[in-house]
């Protein structure tokens, strides 16, 4: 397939200076003083976006996201590599940059396609498309000044859709605008890469990237630590320290064996203990009982962090027996953004049986489990405590945000509000005639 964007070995340096005056010492020695720090935003980055092709580019914040998307629109010049692009390129980085309030909606598309290095008669061909995608109608003679914001962002993404480069390059712009525009946004670009347009999509929107990403790279502290399917990498993506790099061979298990000999060996995998010992929240108890990995997986026991709603997961908690326990229970727990408990259970309350370990016992706890939550990002509690039915008298352990669970926007809503509760309608009615 022909390439569009090749981007080879490309690093980015900076100088960075604990006081301004460090600065002002060193161009006085004329580079004899050191009085800076070199930090690499990029290391030795390189892949390639074909024709027809969107490559996502995902990461934490301070992954290298940004510089790469600078360094590709020319406002910055990398320390060293190189980049090759075969055609024209658009970048949506900021929508409306350039814009001058004073100027009208039709003035201003002139003067910034212009900007872009488009030609006054190019701009003409492209006048009508562009001011019915932005629904401004008699407003596009008004000056931008008076716009709502989401009529400047109309404008804008109208303007840069309707240049038809071969090249687009795209941020969180498409994140503005209401709903309506953005799936309009969306499809009119799915339409240009049908038609052979390349782009590259940076965004921390995990759904549009399994949507409309054909391919995706992971950048972590400036460097590509992993390219697949959107579908792997942003289950990758979830599995990863904010401030580490990507757990590798995640294939590899921490072995325990049970000392009795008519219980079998527990395989804990290596990145559910990764879970336990990143997680972002709180951990408490007097350990008598040791939670030491945690994870979910699908029907097919693949470790995920997106699911759809409805679907059936299982959630594992690998725990070891540091002294004997003649009443134990496993819990858990779904968190939404507000930190508010969504959904919580343990395994008295499903079968109001006390559990009885001893000590030196590695014991894999599993909850299967049918997720029928609202689309959302959910974070998860896992922990060990005595039995009872809300919360234990005594905690073993208790970890929170040892993990995530993304519940994706189906295709078609069936319900609103938080949770999904079964119901049947039923309709009836009478005759009015006599």
């Amino acid at each position: 397939m022909e390439k569009a964007i090749e981007v080879k070995n490309i690093t980015k340096k900076y100088k960075r200076y604990s006081n301004p005056m460090h600065r002002l010492a060193e161009w006085m020695s004329a580079g004899s003083i050191k009085k800076h720090e070199d930090f690499w935003a990029l290391k030795d980055v390189s892949f390639s976006v074909s024709k027809g092709e969107c490559l996502g580019i995902i990461g934490h914040n301070g992954a290298g996201k940004s510089t790469i998307l600078k360094v590709l629109s020319k406002s910055l010049w990398p320390t060293s590599g190189s980049i090759v692009t075969h055609g024209n390129v658009v970048s949506l980085l900021e929508l409306g940059t350039g814009f001058h309030p004073e100027l009208s909606g039709l003035q201003n598309i002139y003067t910034s396609g212009k900007l872009l290095g488009f030609s006054e008669d190019y701009l003409k061909g492209k006048l009508q498309s562009i001011i019915e995608f932005s629904e401004l109608g008699d407003f596009i003679h008004q000056p931008v000044k008076s716009y709502s914001s989401g009529m400047y962002v109309r404008l804008a993404f109208s303007l840069f859709a309707n240049l038809e480069p071969d090249i687009y390059i795209v941020d969180e712009a498409l994140s503005v605008g209401d709903i309506f525009f953005q799936q309009k946004c969306f499809e009119f670009l799915r339409k240009l890469k049908e038609d052979g347009t390349a782009i590259l999509l940076v965004t921390h929107d995990m759904q549009t990237v399994k949507k409309f990403c054909d391919r995706v790279i992971i950048l972590s502290d400036g460097e590509v630590v992993d390219e697949g399917t959107p579908l792997d990498m942003v289950n990758l993506f979830y599995t990863m320290d904010k401030k580490s790099k990507t757990v590798q061979n995640t294939d590899n298990t921490y072995s325990y064996q049970i000392e009795t000999t008519n219980s079998p060996q527990i395989h804990i995998p290596l990145q559910s203990r990764v879970n336990i010992e990143n997680a972002m929240g709180i951990r408490r108890g007097n350990q008598d009982v040791k939670i030491l990995g945690a994870n979910i997986v699908d029907t097919d026991n693949n470790e995920i962090r997106t699911a759809d709603t409805g679907d059936l997961i299982t959630l594992n908690i690998y725990a070891e027996v540091m002294k004997d326990i003649s009443d134990l229970t496993f819990t858990f727990q779904f968190s939404d953004r507000h930190n508010t408990v969504v959904f919580g259970q343990n395994s008295y309350m499903l079968d109001k049986r006390k559990l009885k370990a001893i000590k030196g016992q590695i014991i894999k706890a599993s909850f299967e489990i049918e997720m029928n939550l609202f689309q959302g990002l959910y974070t998860v509690m896992v922990g060990a405590s005595d039995c009872q039915t809300e919360v234990g008298n005594i905690i073993y352990d208790w970890v929170e945000g040892c993990t995530t669970l993304e519940i994706m926007r189906p295709a078609w809503r069936t319900f609103h509000g938080v949770a999904y509760m079964n119901s049947k309608f039923y309709i009836e009615s009478n005759s009015m005639e006599e």
